[in-house]
């Protein structure tokens, strides 16, 4: 069974400028944070996800299937690892980060093709991201 447990609250954020703190990605898109926490698995131990809306993914925008997952990879080095290995819950470290972009909000679990999404799964168990 697997528990999400909120870093922070979790927020819709529409509207407000939340690219404070997320570095600078390749495709120089804007992100507005939706989700983020952490997920206790009971057989493998805790799972950080960054679930983050990103416009100009959506199907005709400007940013495709390869510069997103560019992005994912510069969001996980510079902005997931070090809030996965250090959890403001006070907890064990993950040892996994799930990074999510899509185009428009979606909660965690939930499906809707209509969405466009792009998914990054990293192990971080050697301190750096490793797709998986």
């Amino acid at each position: 069974m697997m528990r999400f447990v909120p870093i922070m609250a979790l927020a819709v954020c529409y509207g407000v400028t939340a690219q404070a703190g997320f570095p600078k990605v390749p495709s120089n898109q804007m992100f507005e944070l939706f989700q983020e926490g952490v997920l206790d698995e009971a057989d493998n131990g805790r799972v950080y996800y960054l679930g983050l809306i990103a416009p100009e993914i959506a199907k005709g925008a400007r940013v495709g299937y390869e510069a997103a997952n560019k992005d994912i990879d510069v969001l996980c080095e510079h902005y997931a690892l070090a809030k996965a290995m250090v959890p403001k819950d006070g907890g064990t470290p993950a040892h996994e980060v799930i990074i999510r972009l899509m185009d428009r909000a979606v909660e965690y679990g939930e499906v809707n093709p209509a969405v466009r999404q792009y998914m990054g799964f990293f192990d971080i168990s050697k301190g750096t991201c490793v797709w998986h």
